[in-house]
């Protein structure tokens, strides 16, 4: 007899391939393929001290806030209003951030 994959399952399950992924492509991205099938690491793209911490911290974060608004979302019709009201002050905060980080 086969389970049904419930939505809530499916969010998890790609929150993990989303998190794990960034995780490998951290690992993964100094390395290099020349044409003769040889791999090498390149040293300028190695995340290394406060850039390690502030990516650990990011994924840490965001991590956290996505698994904590699924599981919000699924919980009581309170948690959805909770959600949708944590989303909307993400959604206008973002890039409110992004464009002052950048200045």
């Amino acid at each position: 007899m086969k389970k049904e994959l419930s939505m809530k399952n499916l969010l998890y399950i790609i929150g993990l391939f989303i998190f794990l992924g960034m995780i490998i492509m951290a690992i993964t991205n100094p390395l290099t393929i020349d044409p003769n099938l040889g791999i090498y690491q390149t040293e300028k793209a190695i995340i290394k001290g406060e850039k390690l911490y502030k990516f650990v911290l990011f994924l840490l974060i965001s991590s956290i806030t996505y698994f904590l608004l699924v599981q919000l979302y699924f919980s009581t019709p309170k948690g959805r209003k909770v959600f949708f009201t944590i989303l909307s002050v993400l959604a206008i905060a973002a890039p409110m951030v992004a464009i002052y980080l950048e200045r």
